[in-house]
């Protein structure tokens, strides 16, 4: 089953189609999120927005089971990596594309991090 598009913008890349939207996180103090859906849900990933003007390092919440560099990596739930930061005041769809390559793009090495963004 693919993923409801209503109330979703969506974004061609590489051949592959994602769904992106905004979206007030209830369980982070009704903090703003920006979403990202592949069609095959293989890649989720969900971000607070405006990170680029706290003090704290930026981090992506990763969902799905498609994001590179965790291939080899045992885990169950969500995990949260440090990111690099983005002007992620305004969310564009370059912004997006810009994460989703990211996301898919060969990584040094993932900083993992707590909920708060705190190093683990």
């Amino acid at each position: 089953m693919g993923v409801a598009q209503k109330g979703k913008r969506k974004l061609e890349h590489n051949g592959r189609s994602y769904f992106w939207y905004v979206q007030q996180n209830d369980e982070d103090f009704g903090r703003m999120s920006l979403n990202i859906i592949s069609e095959d849900k293989k890649f989720i990933v969900s971000r607070l927005i405006a990170q680029s003007v706290e003090d704290k390092t930026p981090h992506i919440v990763i969902k799905g089971s498609e994001f590179v560099g965790l291939e080899n990596h045992d885990r169950t739930g969500w995990v949260r990596v440090q990111t690099p930061t983005w002007d992620d005041r305004i969310i564009t769809p370059g912004l997006v594309k810009t994460i989703i390559e990211w996301c898919l793009g060969p990584k040094e090495q993932l900083v993992f991090v707590d909920w708060n963004g705190n190093l683990i």
